[in-house]
């Protein structure tokens, strides 16, 4: 296609060559996004869902750390690492993790801090 004296711009085909790969490095960049976003979410469902158990009035760290690996294991996290300590006043569960990988890896780390149940 041969441009007249007085047109200015780009052809189609340059155009392309530059707008691919922007497009496709955003593409990624939500998608890693979404991922870690992911990750994240379910790794604090898995940390509160595993303080609640262990603080309970017959919880244990033992059961929560049961109950927040349970919560964990999904699609979103992978090598999970769950902590959960109950003391007199405050269970603390603290749920670990990589988000899967599109571009860069990513660690994500969760703690939750409850009251622990106990008679008065």
């Amino acid at each position: 296609m041969k441009m007249r004296p007085g047109e200015r711009g780009l052809s189609n085909s340059v155009q392309v060559a530059v707008l691919l790969p922007f497009s496709f490095a955003v593409l990624l960049a939500v998608l890693q996004w979404a991922m870690v976003s992911w990750a994240e979410a379910t790794a604090l469902s898995a940390a509160q869902h595993g303080a609640a158990v262990a603080a309970a009035l017959d919880g244990s760290s033992a059961a929560g750390e049961a109950a927040a690996t349970g919560a964990a294991r999904t699609a979103a996290l992978q090598s999970v690492s769950v902590t959960v300590e109950r003391g007199g006043a405050t269970t603390t569960a603290t749920v670990s993790g990589r988000a899967l990988v599109v571009v860069w890896p990513r660690d994500v780390t969760r703690t939750v801090v409850v009251p622990t149940e106990r008679l008065s």
